[in-house]
């Protein structure tokens, strides 16, 4: 895989379904606080077992559905957290961040299309869902519709100037429409930051790729590859060059 796509987590809006009186409050199941805090452990799998506990005694909670889903969604079990996201869709209509996974789970599928209805529905409910800003990006980019992702991520950096992925994203969007210059400038920022993800400098190496600058791209790669990693790399850098100069679209081959 060329680059790793990044997906933001977001903090749940309460429904109607959640606040309703007549329900137990969820704020007060343990189990619940136990399976969201093991989410963001990162453990999913018992994640997932903790929001099967709730579901059991609650079949409509939003929250458990929700999380179940995402949880399901990143152990890629992705046709089992479309279903219960569904639920909670039909549950929780105008929950953005259920919409959010949504899209997420439908991109993973490398369904696109669909992914970009679910990020659009999302942003009518909430302009500012970061995540739903950077899926949309990167679904418009993998359909190869690099200029309406770089205004999406144009708009996204208006609200949240500072975001590393919108800038990261952004900067290889602006790439594969010929900018390089711009690109690589953006891109040689983020690097110094001593807490970059290796996938940044995977797509600053690719920029340097797509611009032919393959001594620099090597550099870049030396910092987490091996010689032959780097020299795969390399030639792959090489092909998408090739495509582009042809001028075929790449970005479902970079977005991936």
């Amino acid at each position: 895989m060329l680059v790793a796509v990044v997906s933001l987590s977001a903090c749940s809006v309460p429904t109607a379904q959640e606040g309703n009186p007549n329900n137990r409050p969820e704020a007060v199941s343990s189990t619940l606080r136990l399976a969201q805090a093991t989410a963001e452990s990162g453990d999913h799998v018992n994640a997932a077992r903790l929001y099967e506990k709730v579901l059991a005694s609650d079949p409509d909670s939003v929250a458990a559905l929700k999380g179940a889903g995402d949880s399901y969604s990143r152990m890629g079990q992705h046709g089992r957290a479309e279903t219960v996201l569904l639920r909670a869709h039909e549950l929780a209509p105008g929950n953005d961040d259920v919409l959010n996974i949504l899209g997420r789970v439908n991109l993973s599928q490398k369904r696109p299309d669909e992914a970009l209805k679910y990020y659009d529905k999302a942003l009518r409910i909430n302009r500012k869902n970061i995540s739903a800003i950077t899926g949309k990006g990167v679904a418009l980019d993998t359909m190869s519709q690099h200029l309406k992702a770089q205004k999406v991520y144009e708009d996204g950096l208006s609200i949240y100037p500072a975001n590393f992925i919108l800038r990261s994203n952004y900067a290889l969007s602006l790439a594969l429409t010929g900018n390089s210059a711009k690109g690589i400038s953006i891109l040689q920022e983020l690097v110094r930051d001593p807490n970059a993800a290796p996938h940044v400098r995977d797509n600053l190496a690719l920029v340097y790729g797509l611009a032919g600058l393959e001594n620099e791209a090597r550099a870049t790669l030396s910092l987490d590859m091996n010689a032959q990693e780097i020299e795969e790399n390399i030639a792959i850098y090489a092909a998408l060059r090739r495509m582009m100069q042809d001028g075929n679209p790449i970005g479902s081959l970079v977005f991936a």
